[in-house]
């Protein structure tokens, strides 16, 4: 169900005025500023992969092109519209123009109304604000873009009682929240930055210096080589024989567990199965044990024979001073197994590059994390 957010304002003469200029500032608009975007819990959505058209003409897959591994902010309007469209335009044109050029963060703007924007009318919409690159303004086919504003809370059978709202949200966390696009564009960033920190990894994982040698040795002394055994009884030096020089996927589980553990091992396979040969080679899939007092390396491979893992995934055990040191470096270690994180890590440890994503997050948003772990942000 989408929040309550704060009912259209009634438009003075001189707001009137205001709206129909180009370049209309965000603060000559005044409403109630929204509630915190941190206080409410992040909200279901789920993105479909429809084929829209942007103001270029380019079809373009919602969740593939534009959604899927980015932060995002979405909103919703319609070129012919006299009241709200354009000063919630040009407050998100701020939020662009202060995030900079380099920003990850994806703006797409969906139309209410596909029987008259054509690409080349969302295209003379979007003009006077001069959105930059990373910015979408998308129609297409009636029942596309229906499904798509259904799902992301923004259809409605009247578009002139729409809403000024900004979704916002992360798709490698699967952070969502909503906005008010007509409040102060510092409203909007917040929520851009919240989202985007929970989907970053560990600070003290990050780069830790400017050359590989240097930042190879400064992980090297994060991560330790403590020794710990794997489901075959095999030692393993931590750092050493399984991050150094891979990409890693690091989750937290035990034998014992009655909850998530088996769920989320057996969503994993799937990762495991999408990444295909890599796995055991350039990248490595780990499974720290929150209980070491049970979980001995033949009840981890119980365990993993029965949910299906396959070579290069190592499920971790060992002396409890040694597992409980590596899970206190990565965020994981608890005083009651039944009370362990379902965090994925992911990560690089010769980049420091690193994020945090659910472990049941879809398996194609977790494989597109890691093969898009390096990319410019």
């Amino acid at each position: 169900m989408m929040p309550r957010l704060v009912s259209p304002l009634k438009i003075s003469s001189l707001t009137l005025a205001l709206v129909w200029a180009p370049l209309v500032l965000a603060q000559e608009v005044a409403v109630p500023t929204p509630r915190a975007a941190s206080s409410a819990p992040s909200l279901d959505v789920e993105v479909p992969d429809v084929a829209l058209v942007d103001q270029t003409g380019r079809e373009v897959k919602l969740w593939t092109d534009l959604v899927r591994g980015h932060t995002v902010a979405i909103n919703f309007i319609f070129t012919r519209c006299k009241t709200i469209c354009s000063p919630m335009t040009a407050t998100v044109a701020r939020v662009q123009k202060e995030l900079g050029p380099r920003s990850n963060v994806r703006f797409i703007s969906i139309t209410l109304d596909v029987a008259n924007d054509t690409p080349e009318r969302m295209a003379r919409f979007a003009e006077p604000f001069k959105p930059g690159p990373g910015w979408s303004f998308l129609t297409g086919e009636p029942a596309k873009v229906k499904e798509a504003l259904v799902a992301l809370g923004g259809y409605v059978p009247d578009k002139e009682a729409h809403r000024p709202t900004v979704l916002v949200g992360n798709a490698v966390s699967n952070t969502w929240t909503r906005v008010d696009g007509l409040g102060s564009p510092s409203a909007i960033l917040s929520a851009i930055r919240e989202v985007q920190a929970a989907s970053a990894g560990p600070t003290e994982l990050g780069p830790q210096a400017r050359d590989a040698a240097a930042q190879d040795a400064a992980a090297a002394k994060y991560f330790t080589n403590t020794e710990l055994v794997d489901q075959h009884g095999k030692t393993h030096r931590f750092y050493e024989d399984l991050v150094r020089g891979r990409k890693v996927l690091i989750n937290f589980a035990f034998t014992a567990c009655k909850g998530a553990c088996s769920p989320i091992t057996k969503h994993l396979t799937q990762v495991q199965e999408k990444l295909g040969g890599r796995v055991g080679k350039d990248i490595t899939m780990i499974t720290l044990s929150v209980d070491p007092a049970n979980d001995t390396p033949k009840s981890l491979g119980t365990f993993t024979k029965k949910l299906g893992v396959q070579p290069g995934w190592y499920f971790l055990t060992g002396a409890r001073e040694n597992i409980t040191l590596v899970l206190k470096k990565l965020g994981g270690y608890v005083d009651d197994p039944d009370a362990h994180n379902t965090t994925l890590l992911i990560g690089d440890s010769a980049t420091g590059m690193w994020v945090k994503s659910p472990a049941m997050a879809r398996v194609e948003n977790i494989v597109y994390a890691v093969e898009h772990l390096n990319d410019p942000r």
